[in-house]
């Protein structure tokens, strides 16, 4: 089982490879939007192959954050077994017990930096530090599979945001300047079926958004690059440098079910359970300018043609995930990853289970099964 090879890129023809030649190119049929999951993302290969089991097998795939992962290894593997047997190899369980505290950040520096985004949370006033601000470092190498062009694979979208501003201006006050550009890692076909399309973050309704309106696409990136880029989530991992731009995480529109709509003709998504008001929508007004649980009320508001509900999630998989550990003696914060390769695999089969029993419930109503 060999690492990403670094002259794979998500180019037309080769790492996603369902390009059209055509001026006008097609709708797909049916789009599945994987909205992050953070390290429970497993669950996302089981919703894949009940959707598959079902006959309602997608043929694109919009992915952020850890559901990136996922996504790749779909893209790339042709049987949900092996798909399984990918995500829980040894090189997976190695990569994520590889994740490390970042060395300048202590428990109290941590805990400090929660209470002081929640107790004084703003829209955006300066600048964020995304480049030193962050709680854990990344693996250098991402264990992502070779990509097999096999027949029927779907298409993928990696969603991101390109940090419009440098280091050198971390701090400063923002004023009313754009801060970052939606970006979709893509092919050919879907950047066209997206040309023209406005972010759904810059909108009249998001009045301190520090979203730019126009979305970009990379079509040439390589792919180990794009998933590091929407799992660079704010004040967990640093932002990702690809070439001269960096960027953050796919949590930048972790729900973008308006690109969805213009890619398929029919959308299948979940509803999630909402944000959490000491921890995530701080983060969200201080980086973006969002109100994270009001976007979320507005996609609920919007046609999808399936919902898979996932609400429960943090208490159904809570006993079968990697979480966050505190060492108070020590000072220090790390996250808590099953030792044994064993229980890792059991972690990730248990997260399978659930996306797929899900799934089922979902799209059973309207399929007989």
């Amino acid at each position: 089982m060999s690492a990403q090879s670094p002259q794979k890129s998500l180019s037309a023809g080769s790492l996603i490879g369902t390009s059209s030649n055509d001026d006008v190119p097609q709708q797909f049929q049916r789009c599945l939007v994987m909205a992050g999951g953070g390290f429970r993302f497993g669950y996302y290969l089981g919703i894949y192959a009940a959707c598959q089991e079902l006959g309602k097998t997608p043929d694109v795939i919009v992915a952020s954050c850890g559901a990136t992962i996922a996504g790749t290894i779909i893209h790339h593997l042709p049987d949900n077994q092996q798909r399984l047997a990918w995500l829980t190899s040894p090189q997976m369980h190695a990569f994520w017990r590889g994740l490390q505290a970042n060395p300048q950040k202590s428990l109290l520096k941590a805990i400090g930096g929660v209470a002081k985004r929640a107790l004084f949370a703003n829209d955006v006033k300066r600048i964020p530090d995304l480049f030193q601000d962050y709680l854990f470092e990344i693996p250098a190498v991402l264990p992502l599979p070779e990509n097999t062009n096999y027949e029927g694979a779907p298409d993928l979208a990696i969603v991101a945001g390109r940090l419009l501003f440098s280091r050198s201006e971390v701090g400063q006050l923002r004023g009313t300047r754009k801060l970052y550009a939606e970006t979709i890692f893509s092919s050919e076909r879907v950047a066209s079926l997206l040309n023209g399309m406005s972010s759904p973050l810059a909108g009249s309704e998001w009045k301190h958004s520090a979203v730019a309106p126009d979305l970009v696409f990379e079509t040439t990136t390589l792919v180990t690059d794009a998933v590091r880029a929407s799992i660079a989530d704010m004040y967990y991992f640093r932002c990702h440098q690809i070439g001269e731009h960096h960027y953050l995480g796919g949590v930048l529109d972790l729900f973008p079910i308006e690109i969805a709509r213009k890619l398929g003709r029919e959308v299948m998504m979940e509803r999630k359970g909402l944000y959490s008001k000491l921890i995530d929508l701080p983060a969200l007004r201080l980086v973006l300018g969002i109100d994270g649980n009001q976007r979320l009320h507005r996609v609920f508001q919007q046609q999808a043609d399936y919902w898979v509900d996932t609400a429960d999630m943090e208490q159904a998989l809570v006993k079968h995930q990697i979480s966050k550990q505190l060492f108070w003696l020590r000072n220090r914060l790390a996250l808590k990853i099953p030792e044994r390769h064993e229980d890792f695999v059991e972690m990730i089969n248990l997260q399978w289970q659930y996306g797929y029993q899900k799934t089922i419930a979902a799209l059973a109503v309207d399929v007989k099964i």
